[in-house]
C-alpha cells in the first residue's frame, strides 16, 4: 500500500482517538453523553444512543487501525469518518444545545475531520495516486 512514515504515523494517531472516543462513550455512555448535550444525557434511551454512535466510532478506529497493520487499504476507512465526522459537525451546530456547547462540540468534530484530510494527504508514498494501490 505504500504508506509514508508520517502518513502511517496521522492515520494510526486518528484511529487509535477514535478508537478511544468509541470505548469511552460505549463505557460510559451518560458520562459521555452529559458532556456531548448536557442534563438530558440521564435517561437510559440517551445511553443506548449514545452507545450507538461509540460503536460507530470504535470500529471506524479499529478498522483503519487494522487496516494500517496489515498493510491493506486505508481510503475508505479514513473516508468513512470523514463523513461521519464532517455529520457531527452540522449536528452539532444545529443541535438544541447552548451555543457554547455546540462551538466546543462541533470544534471537537472538525479536528476530527483536519485529521481525517491530514491522514489522507499524508498518507500516500511519492508516485502513488490511491492508498488502496498495492506495493
Amino acid at each position: 500500500m505504500g504508506l509514508t512514515d508520517t502518513g502511517r504515523t496521522a492515520a494510526a494517531q486518528l484511529a487509535i482517538g477514535r478508537m478511544a472516543v468509541g470505548v469511552a462513550g460505549f463505557v460510559a455512555p451518560r458520562t459521555f453523553g452529559r458532556v456531548w448535550i448536557g442534563s438530558d444525557a440521564g435517561s437510559s434511551r440517551v445511553a443506548m444512543i449514545t452507545r450507538a454512535f461509540a460503536i460507530r466510532d470504535l470500529a471506524l478506529g479499529l478498522g483503519a487501525y487494522l487496516a494500517i497493520q496489515k498493510d491493506a487499504p486505508l481510503r475508505g476507512w479514513i473516508e468513512a469518518g470523514l463523513l461521519s465526522d464532517s455529520a457531527d459537525v452540522l449536528t452539532s451546530l444545529r443541535g438544541p444545545v447552548p451555543l457554547a456547547r455546540k462551538l466546543v462540540l462541533a470544534g471537537a468534530s472538525l479536528a476530527g475531520v483536519v485529521g481525517g484530510f491530514v491522514a489522507l494527504q499524508n498518507a500516500e508514498a511519492p508516485g502513488q495516486s490511491d492508498l488502496a494501490a498495492t506495493a
